[in-house]
């Protein structure tokens, strides 16, 4: 298996919460603001 750098991995838990809360993916804006990304 490749291995994630923390951030991509941060990125991936955070997909995977949003898919088990909601049944959806967050969308790259709530990506972005939930991490802090600026665009």
């Amino acid at each position: 298996m490749i291995k994630l750098t923390s951030r991509q991995q941060e990125v991936l838990d955070l997909i995977k919460r949003a898919i088990a809360t909601t049944g959806f993916p967050p969308t790259r804006a709530e990506i972005a603001e939930q991490l802090g990304f600026r665009s």
